[in-house]
């Protein structure tokens, strides 16, 4: 059996592929809609009835038959009797009368008979009558029954993130709950004997755990309920009680101890707790020793320990996880292309996430590399807001070269 370090490595779309092969849909659950923002629709919505639900004015002014201003001027107005004053929120029964008009609101339903609204500015009222300046066309200045949703139609479709206007047009067919994907349940832990709290005392050679916070965020903005469980050190056995609690969790987050050091035991304890290995260790940089193993219905992601490495493993297959779990019809960070603003010198042969700052250029958006990409430099992360995706052939990009970048969210989303 080779060494761990002679192994070949899992090409990273293979490992992108093996990931989103593990990954089963949540069940549903139905929620109120005014929490409903950021969710995922499970399954497609029609509308329960026409929208509008009747023919109705778009305009504060006179509704009308049409034939009453064939040839309305200035110098010769067609001058109609006002019949009836319709508010919105109200209906008026009653037929207007040939050579009527009814003063009208937006939004208030047309009276039978009335085929068009003539807009206030082009009319004048003198007592009970209403002088009108102008003809009009059927339908004008009207929104017609169903002219926005026909009743039975398909008006938001399964997989979709509800934003809000779709919380709006839920809420204009008449629903008060939404049925949506249920969120993933996810348990994140650090590890490694040098990581230590924030707010606790450094020792020699420690450091403030970081990795875990920033899976919690980036968990929660792909619209994960994640919970940190704490640090383990490095010691065998030390995991099996964390792993414990996180048994109803659908997906667990570990950094550190997943690469091939005398006190990286982190695999080894996963295989014997009964984890089966879908991958070990991928040809990306930053980011090879990553772990994924399933036990049952639950995976286990073991992250790498420098901090950009596990922020970029989140963003190029964890993220992706999550998003297939709650049924979004689009995973992974969008795409596009930027011109290179600045040189880029390359090492091996694994596929390369360099970070950068996407910004205006003439035409074509430009993207500057950060000037340094070490893996453990957590404030690349933190001032560009772009991966540059590099295939691994290349050992060199310079300025002007055409590549492909990955916006990394900064807006909070539920999603």
């Amino acid at each position: 059996m080779p060494s761990p370090r002679r192994k070949k490595l899992l090409p990273f779309d293979r490992a992108l592929a093996r990931t989103l092969s593990v990954a089963r849909r949540l069940p549903p659950e139905t929620v109120p809609l005014r929490s409903a923002l950021g969710r995922v629709l499970h399954g497609d919505v029609r509308s329960r009835l026409n929208i509008p639900p009747f023919d109705r004015s778009a305009m504060d002014g006179y509704a009308v038959r049409v034939a009453d201003l064939e040839g309305a001027s200035r110098e010769t107005p067609a001058v109609l009797e006002v019949a009836a004053v319709l508010a919105a929120g109200h209906r008026k029964k009653q037929r207007l009368p040939a050579h009527c008009a009814a003063r009208i609101m937006t939004g208030a339903a047309l009276p039978p008979g009335a085929e068009a609204v003539v807009m206030q500015e082009y009319t004048e009222r003198r007592g009970d009558r209403v002088r009108v300046f102008y003809p009009v066309e059927p339908g004008e200045n009207c929104g017609q029954v169903g002219e926005d949703v026909a009743r039975g139609q398909v008006v938001l479709a399964d997989g979709r993130v509800l934003g809000p206007a779709d919380l709006g047009m839920l809420g204009a067919t008449g629903r008060e709950r939404v049925r949506v994907t249920r969120r993933p349940r996810v348990a994140v832990i650090s590890t490694g004997n040098e990581v230590v709290a924030p707010g606790g005392r450094l020792g020699p050679g420690q450091i403030h755990d970081a990795n875990g916070y920033s899976l919690l965020g980036l968990s929660s903005r792909v619209g994960a309920d994640a919970r940190f469980l704490g640090i383990v050190g490095d010691r065998p056995g030390a995991l099996k009680k964390k792993l414990d609690r996180a048994r109803k969790d659908d997906a667990i987050l570990l950094s550190g101890g997943v690469s091939v050091g005398d006190y990286d035991l982190v695999r080894r304890q996963l295989l014997d707790l009964g984890f089966k290995e879908v991958f070990w260790r991928v040809a990306m940089k930053p980011g090879k020793p990553v772990f994924l193993g399933k036990r049952g219905k639950q995976v286990v992601f073991g992250l790498p320990g420098n901090p950009v490495s596990v922020m970029v493993v989140f963003e190029m297959l964890v993220r992706p996880y999550f998003e297939t779990l709650v049924g979004k019809t689009r995973v992974g960070l969008p795409r596009m292309t930027a011109t290179l603003a600045g040189r880029v010198k390359l090492r091996g042969s694994r596929r390369k996430f360099l970070r950068g700052l996407l910004a205006a250029g003439e035409g074509r958006p430009i993207v500057i590399p950060y000037v340094n990409q070490k893996s453990g430099v957590l404030r690349s992360m933190v001032e560009c807001n772009v991966l540059i995706d590099v295939p691994g052939e290349f050992d060199e990009l310079v300025a002007g070269d055409l590549v492909e970048v990955l916006p990394m969210e900064v807006p909070w989303e539920t999603s």
